[in-house]
């Protein structure tokens, strides 16, 4: 029985996926430079060869775990951002939906976290370069979001910040080191990941209260 094309191209985004997820959990495991294409065959269970099907490269691969990444974010926040809220009401849900990504795709979000300092501190990246160039200008779209909303609360006085730029970098900041203390626990709840959201959330956006 042959398979159409919508099937098949359904099946390579599934593998595709599949691997993207593998790679995370790899690179959060055993860093950015240590994961290997082997690590991530282990850990789908299958060959190399099944990876290399679907991607060139480590590097290819990082990029698409970054991307993956970005759109977790963007998935859990854009919504928000479209709402009739108040800023600091809206700011407020974008950083506690902010820390429920992280948590909840921790393995993406520590991934780039370690993988894009080694990239921009290590060897020259060639053609690569580029595509890293507009991974961090999505990064900073994303920032931009925040920032949109601190100007906003600047404006309509629920904000008090000196300084929108330094206050959309700070938060960003605070809010992404959750994936340096963060750790996934198997008795951990939802309820329990929200809470250590909510909690984190608060604690950050209440400073910038006036």
């Amino acid at each position: 029985m042959n398979v159409s094309d919508p099937e098949l191209t359904a099946r390579q985004k599934n593998n595709r996926q599949q691997i993207i997820q593998a790679a995370a959990v790899c690179f959060m495991k055993y860093g950015l430079e240590k994961a290997t294409v082997d690590h991530m065959a282990s850990e789908l269970g299958s060959t190399k060869g099944r990876v290399y099907h679907h991607f060139a490269s480590k590097d290819e691969i990082f990029f698409a775990v970054y991307r993956q990444a970005m759109q977790y974010c963007f998935d859990a926040v854009l919504p928000i951002v479209s709402r009739p809220l108040p800023a600091h009401t809206k700011l407020l849900a974008m950083a506690q939906a902010h820390s429920r990504v992280m948590m909840d795709t921790l393995p993406f979000q520590r991934s780039i976290r370690q993988g894009v300092n080694s990239y921009l501190h290590g060897p020259e990246l060639g053609a690569d370069r580029e595509v890293l160039n507009q991974l961090i200008a999505r990064r900073n779209e994303y920032e931009g979001l925040y920032r949109a909303v601190l100007q906003m609360g600047l404006e309509d006085g629920t904000l008090s910040v000196p300084d929108v730029a330094i206050a959309g970098r700070a938060i960003m900041g605070a809010l992404n080191s959750l994936v340096d203390w963060y750790r996934v626990r198997p008795e951990q709840s939802q309820a329990d990941r929200t809470q250590i959201a909510d909690t984190l959330a608060k604690t950050i956006i209440n400073g910038i209260l006036p």
